[in-house]
């Protein structure tokens, strides 16, 4: 068949699928999550605070995952004062929405107060669902504070202000996230290999998919692939209807003007025309040079993601 395909192009190598041909690990396109820079850091966030990352752009990526970081002390109490990525995730062409979730609002059956008036805590028939940072509101007594402190085995919350002589021990207590004003730029990584794009339409799978994962070069017009669909080999056509167990890869000319690949090798690709713009630079069914950067001369970019 040629020489084969270099497996950095199957993917950005960050996906633990071992590849059958090499050993070596394949992963799918475009990039992760680097970092999230805070623009307001917000007011009033619980420790029961938590964050998540939309899904990627690119089918086969993995999504990003993190933990804000709210200090429960000190002069940042209650702000998000950063995020740690616990995953950067993959397959982002653009970088994704973040969502920042609030612990629920939860009511709990007050049950003493210690048996001390003006002290600061109360005692609840559970603590489930209360984080510290949450406020606290009597039913109908005006009690307003902060949890500072929380005891699982006395189910006992320790408040910022004490309980005063309105409370009692009939009325229920509010505990609310009043966390707001959060603002954050998302970070991307960059210089990620870039990766060949395909769409492919596998047995198991009702219509084609694109994107996705080459986990292997089977022959020059033979993929094993990986997308939304599950995994399968699929050989190359060109068109743009397929039919199940096949797949199309576009290249496209220094004019604009795209191709369908009928074959790919280490450093040639045969084409077969598909849209003209301006004109064809590639008589139809020539093989040229190729590459995944801007096309050049005779040499086509073969569509990718990055």
């Amino acid at each position: 068949m040629g020489r084969p395909i270099k497996k950095k192009f199957f993917g950005n190598l960050i996906t633990p699928f071992q590849n059958h041909a090499t050993g070596g690990k394949t992963g799918v396109g475009a990039e992760g999550v680097a970092s999230i820079t805070v623009t307001n850091s917000g007011t009033n966030y619980s420790q029961g605070t938590t964050i998540s990352f939309g899904t990627p752009d690119i089918s086969g990526g993995i999504q990003a995952t993190g933990t804000p970081v709210i200090p429960a002390t000190g002069a940042n109490a209650g702000t998000i004062a950063s995020i740690n990525i616990t995953n950067s995730g993959s397959g982002y062409s653009s970088a994704p929405t973040m969502t920042v979730t609030k612990a629920a609002t939860i009511t709990a059956a007050a049950t003493g107060n210690s048996g001390l008036t003006a002290t600061n805590t109360f005692t609840v028939a559970s603590v489930t669902g209360i984080e510290i940072g949450m406020t606290i509101a009597g039913a109908a007594t005006g009690i307003s504070g902060k949890v500072t402190l929380i005891d699982t085995v006395l189910n006992r919350i320790t408040t910022s202000v004490p309980n005063n002589d309105n409370w009692t021990d009939a009325s229920n207590l509010t505990f609310t996230d009043a966390g707001a004003s959060f603002a954050k730029t998302v970070v991307l990584t960059t210089g990620r290999q870039d990766a060949i794009a395909f769409t492919a339409y596998l047995t198991a799978g009702t219509t084609g998919v694109a994107n996705g994962d080459i986990l292997k070069q089977e022959a020059s017009r033979r993929y094993l692939v990986r997308n939304s669909e599950g995994t399968g080999q699929c050989k190359l056509l060109t068109t743009s209807t397929l039919t199940a167990g096949t797949m199309n890869i576009v290249a496209t000319d220094y004019n604009g003007s795209t191709y369908f690949v009928s074959k790919l090798t280490a450093h040639k690709v045969r084409l077969v025309q598909y849209i003209e713009s301006g004109s064809f630079l590639i008589a139809n069914s020539a093989a040229t040079g190729w590459t995944l950067n801007a096309a050049t001369g005779t040499v086509v970019t073969i569509a990718n993601t990055i």
